[in-house]
């Protein structure tokens, strides 16, 4: 099961950086440089970072369910610390290895060496639509 969550996590991150959804980094919102991150900087940044998104033609799917500065400001004194943003981004990557996993587990039927993973209806070695 390690070894499964292990390649998971792997895939993952090679397939999400693949497509271009890497996650920002502090720096790319700590505009100024000095190891903080303001209200007024986290909006600037989340503002071009949309603005880039759609300019490239990218889907906006969820761009209602990004979190606020309140989301990643943990301590609530009206700065985000690297602490609490590195915090964020690894509930960030585990919610959505968690939503893969879910949309991807358990929608195969079958008997045989496909069945288990994926949208396959496993009929044995190398046969049915999968192959």
């Amino acid at each position: 099961m390690k070894r499964f969550t292990i390649a998971t996590l792997l895939i993952t991150s090679s397939l999400m950086a693949a497509m271009g959804n890497n996650m920002p980094s502090f720096k790319d919102y700590d505009t100024n440089n000095d190891g903080k991150i303001t209200q007024q900087e986290f909006n600037y940044e989340h503002q071009h970072r949309m603005q880039e998104r759609a300019e490239e033609g990218r889907m906006m799917r969820n761009a209602q369910n990004a979190p606020d500065f309140a989301d990643i400001d943990t301590n609530g004194d009206g700065i985000i610390n690297r602490n609490e943003f590195r915090n964020h981004q690894k509930m960030q990557m585990q919610n959505k290895n968690m939503n893969m996993n879910k949309n991807t587990m358990g929608k195969c039927t079958g008997q045989g060496m496909n069945q288990g993973m994926g949208k396959c209806t496993g009929q044995g070695m190398g046969q049915g639509p999968n192959r």
